[in-house]
This record gives structure tokens, C-alpha cells and sequence, in this order.
């Protein structure tokens, strides 16, 4: 009897388990097309300001840095692309930046800027 029980309650928390796991899945997924909050889009644009536009175009009509780095807007208009992708790249070195490695903090706000910039 007590194998008996303990299968059954093996049997239970498999059931649970995979009801959670359908719940999650039926759960409707983020749109990748919506905006950032507005605070993180202005927070993230003054952060550009102050270390990324040497370098990138930050502003559809803005002026170019000294190199050929992408455009924000042309980033934020790559398929696929997401603020965890940019704000991981953000958070390393890449190519020769001068003030690279945001922290997080500023790396998801200045991703929440680029992806406000995406044309829908």
C-alpha cells in the first residue's frame, strides 16, 4: 500500500508539473514590437548622449561619429533583434570603443532607447 501511495503521488506532482508547464505555454508572449517604458527610453538616450555618440549615429538625424558604426536606428531595425541582445553586447567590450562596459543598469536603458527608435 505505501508503494501505492507514493506512486500516486509521484503521478501528482508529474500532473502539476506538466499543467504548469502548459499554462506557460498557452500563456500570450511579449510583443517584440512594443516600446520601452518612457523613462527607460529618456534614460537610455541621455546615456547614448554622453558615451555613444562619438562613435554611432544616436538620432535618426543626427550627426556621425569618427567611425562607421551602426546607426541606433539602423540597430534597432535588425530582425530579430532585442534589448537583451543589445544590452548584453552593451555590457562588453566591442571594437574600439573608448567609455565600453555600461553596467547594466545603463546597458538596458540605452537598449530601451535604440528599440524606440524601431519602425514598426
Amino acid at each position: 500500500m505505501f508503494q501505492f501511495q507514493h506512486n500516486a503521488s509521484v503521478q501528482r506532482k508529474v500532473l502539476l508539473a506538466l499543467a504548469a508547464v502548459g499554462a506557460a505555454l498557452a500563456w500570450p508572449m511579449q510583443d517584440v514590437s512594443a516600446q520601452p517604458a518612457p523613462n527607460a527610453v529618456a534614460q537610455g538616450k541621455l546615456v547614448a548622449q554622453q558615451y555613444c555618440v562619438t562613435c554611432h549615429i544616436i538620432t535618426p538625424t543626427g550627426q556621425g561619429g569618427w567611425t562607421d558604426a551602426p546607426r541606433f536606428d539602423a540597430i534597432a531595425n535588425r530582425p530579430g533583434v532585442s534589448a537583451a541582445q543589445i544590452s548584453t553586447f552593451v555590457q562588453k567590450p566591442h571594437m574600439n570603443m573608448l567609455n565600453d562596459q555600461r553596467p547594466k543598469a545603463e546597458a538596458d536603458a540605452i537598449a530601451a532607447y535604440i528599440l524606440s527608435l524601431r519602425k514598426h
